[in-house]
């Protein structure tokens, strides 16, 4: 019999689709005005004291790090930022604290201690400290030779703070940049605020992420340790390490992405999980000062990877060590493989997929992920024991790069509703009063409520603009 959980009932079946066109700062506008109070609600929930590091380290990082560096090496990702601030009623500091997140939430070790919370009632209770660390991902890539009709995918299990999923707090975002910029467009998946977590270009690059951690990562600024001593270094010009995946779709071919990678400055570990409609796919773990090729096998048309190094370049190295502190990422690649491998010579379907991400060994922390109420009760004690949390399976998501679709379901893929978006490139002026008319009057640019599930309303999209809704049905495999 499956598991279940009475939250999946309880839920609003999809996330909201919001579409944005332009130059970056309009395309941020209408970011920030159509998922204005999702925005405002990420913000808030982050900012609470032990949520990320101290808000002294913050503000120090944001504005002396982030924001000069954003807007030397990256300077139309700080514009569509300000947009999306002006259009949520918050600020540019708090946008780039959503799209740092993943790099503040790993500084426990280095920065100022944090204070304990109890169950935060923004999460129905669930007891979640410190809980935005805890992101382990299951992804993978199949070439042509893997899949029944010849497509090439990238797809993963986002593993997060169960909050994004209980509170609707995700966005479907689609992307559709000026022609003057010469970028594709797109389409991601990602926290309401943030320029993007996972997605898909209409060029057939796709891009997915596994959450890093070693002896590498640092803070970028000068700071005081947890042991109460002072760390003084050099303020560093790096990058929110987020970013880098938004770049990787934004790039007009692979080998530029590529050059993105390397060239990207940054303080924290981070895998990418990059493919092309091609025919080609690898994973870039990544440390703050190299970059590690992990190949598939050239017999297997497939690669799959979970939230711990596999290079043997680091493994072999004395100076440095992964900060994985033990968990399902151990078996989740093993036991995700033996779900597709029986199928990946040519048979495997969207259907096998499913399969394998529903998968529920070691319930509730399995490839497909359901909160915990109590997850610290025999290791939580543990000596510098970084994490637990009551994460889940906020999305599962599948970017078809041959046929320029994504199919994706909210919550865990035992349970979720898989909805079909098919990506074309296609630009749609907004005029200048229509967004102000939003900004004012609290609309979405189709006129809806702001806060509105695709669900609820149907989108207004003048000359074809959006992806399209293919089909939205039920795809729950039996599972034993």
């Amino acid at each position: 019999m499956p598991h279940s959980n009475d939250l999946g009932e309880k839920l609003t079946p999809t996330y909201q689709h919001v579409v944005v066109t332009g130059l970056p700062y309009q395309r941020g506008l209408m970011h920030g005005v159509q998922a204005r109070n999702k925005v405002r609600a990420n913000v808030e929930y982050y900012k609470q004291p032990g949520k990320l590091a101290s808000e002294e380290l913050m503000a120090k990082i944001i504005t002396g790090v982030y924001i000069p560096s954003i807007e030397k090496y990256y300077p139309s990702g700080l514009q569509e930022m300000k947009g999306i601030a002006d259009g949520a009623g918050v600020t540019l500091e708090d946008i780039i604290l959503l799209n740092a997140r993943y790099d503040l939430a790993r500084l426990g070790d280095h920065g100022e201690p944090q204070p304990e919370l109890p169950p935060s009632a923004s999460t129905s209770g669930i007891h979640t400290p410190q809980d935005d660390i805890a992101n382990e991902c299951t992804s993978a890539f199949f070439l042509r030779g893997a899949t029944q009709n010849g497509d090439v995918i990238n797809a993963q299990n986002w593993d997060m703070s169960g909050r994004l999923w209980i509170n609707d707090a995700v966005i479907y975002l689609e992307v559709h940049p000026d022609p003057s910029e010469n970028k594709p467009s797109m389409f991601l998946v990602t926290e309401a605020g943030q320029l993007g977590r996972s997605g898909m270009n209409s060029l057939g690059v796709g891009v997915t992420a596994n959450s890093l951690m070693s002896t590498d990562d640092y803070v970028p600024v000068s700071h005081l340790e947890s042991s109460g001593v002072l760390r003084e270094i050099d303020t560093q010009t790096v990058l929110p390490i987020s970013l880098l995946r938004r770049m990787v779709l934004e790039s007009n071919h692979i080998s530029e992405a590529f050059t993105a990678v390397y060239n990207f400055p940054r303080h924290v570990s981070n895998n990418l999980t990059i493919a092309t409609a091609e025919g080609f796919g690898v994973c870039l773990e990544i440390t703050p000062d190299r970059v590690y090729k992990v190949y598939r096998s050239i017999s297997d048309p497939y690669l799959i990877h979970t939230n711990h190094f596999t290079h043997p370049g680091f493994e072999s190295r004395a100076d440095i060590r992964d900060k994985y502190p033990g968990g399902s990422s151990w078996f989740r690649r093993q036991r995700f493989e033996e779900g597709v491998r029986p199928y990946a010579s040519g048979q495997l379907t969207k259907e096998h997929l499913i399969s394998a991400f529903s998968d529920h060994l070691s319930y509730p922390e399995a490839i497909c992920c359901h909160p915990e109420e109590s997850p610290d009760a025999v290791i939580g004690q543990f000596p510098a024991y970084p994490f637990r949390s009551a994460s889940a399976t906020v999305a599962c998501v599948m970017y078809n790069l041959t046929q320029r679709s994504v199919t994706v379901c909210k919550g865990p893929p035992c349970q979720g509703i898989f909805r079909t978006f098919e990506l074309k490139q296609k630009t749609v002026e907004i005029s200048e009063e229509k967004l102000q008319k939003a900004v004012t009057e609290g609309q979405r640019v189709d006129g809806a409520p702001l806060g509105a599930t695709r669900e609820e309303f149907t989108v207004k999209q003048p000359n074809g603009i959006g992806a399209g809704l293919v089909q939205g049905k039920r795809l729950r495999p039996e599972l034993p």
